[in-house]
């Protein structure tokens, strides 16, 4: 069997990617149905990845100002938005707001560096502050429900350090275990399917099967528990597609999205990188 057949991709499988300051004629009016409030119009977004391998996968940025759709005179903003579309991980890149959740009255600050993620239909109050405002976001809506889904808000931020760090092992079809950088969990379930989010960092003096001695990692992935849809905080990332020897460069700020099934090499460059990242399928983990 040769490499084409082993890795063989369907039409769905490619890596997505995009800048966090995408073209003027990529961003267009963030429409979308709020139940119980009808079309609502607010801000712009653009999107990155329009599509994964299952479920309903999406992810890009949202932003606002003085002269967005939506928006106060100043760039302020009060939207009630319920995640009507999937589970919501968001990553504030500009601005702050006041977040509160409708059901409970749980108020929450949140600026630069903060991590939101929204279960499904989760009704919240967004009382964004003038002038500008940019997020991050991504996506995921499966055919599977849950059991115990997420019922509140959750904030956390891209400088969280626990004080215990897990080495990330994982499995190659082809080339067997594999240890890559380290990571912790934000989210170990959603709504739907399978949704699990954290952190993850690779470097000097971080677990890896292949890191030299500037903490360049590099590893093979496939993507075995579900797409993965990151923001990359920190450093310079290579990804090679195995099939066609394609290689995108990506750097801090940039919007990288893997499909499951597809085989690449993943070299973070040293000393140090970290991204923020979603893995989604549209099935029940096990």
């Amino acid at each position: 069997m040769g490499m084409k057949e082993q890795y063989q991709s369907a039409a769905s499988h490619q890596v997505h990617g995009g800048t966090q300051n995408p073209a003027p004629d990529q961003w267009v009016p963030f429409e979308w149905e709020e139940p119980g409030l009808g079309r609502q119009v607010h801000g712009e977004i653009a999107v990155v990845r329009r599509h994964g391998t299952s479920g309903w996968l999406q992810a890009g940025f949202w932003r606002t100002g003085p002269t967005s759709p939506g928006a106060q005179k100043d760039g302020s903003h009060r939207v009630v938005y319920s995640a009507p579309l999937g589970d919501e991980t968001a990553c504030v890149m500009e601005g702050s707001a006041t977040l509160t959740v409708v059901a409970t009255g749980k108020r929450y600050q949140i600026a630069p560096g903060s991590i939101v993620s929204s279960p499904k239909n989760l009704e919240v109050i967004w009382e964004i502050n003038a002038p500008y405002f940019k997020k991050y976001w991504c996506i995921f809506n499966g055919t599977q429900p849950a059991p115990n889904p997420p019922r509140d808000l959750l904030v956390s931020n891209v400088s969280d350090n626990p004080a215990q760090w897990q080495a990330y092992h994982f499995v190659e079809p082809k080339e067997g275990p594999q240890v890559a950088g380290e990571l912790f969990f934000i989210r170990q379930g959603g709504s739907t399917g399978t949704m699990l989010s954290g952190i993850w960092r690779s470097g000097k003096g971080i677990a890896g099967t292949s890191v030299d001695a500037n903490g360049t990692l590099v590893t093979p992935y496939t993507g075995v528990l579900g797409d993965e849809t990151i923001l990359l905080l920190e450093g310079e990332v290579d990804v090679v597609e195995t099939i066609t020897g394609k290689t995108h460069s990506f750097r801090a700020g940039d919007v990288i999205g893997l499909s499951s099934g597809m085989h690449i090499t993943w070299t973070s460059r040293g000393p140090f990188t970290k991204k923020l990242w979603v893995i989604s399928r549209d099935q029940l983990s096990e």
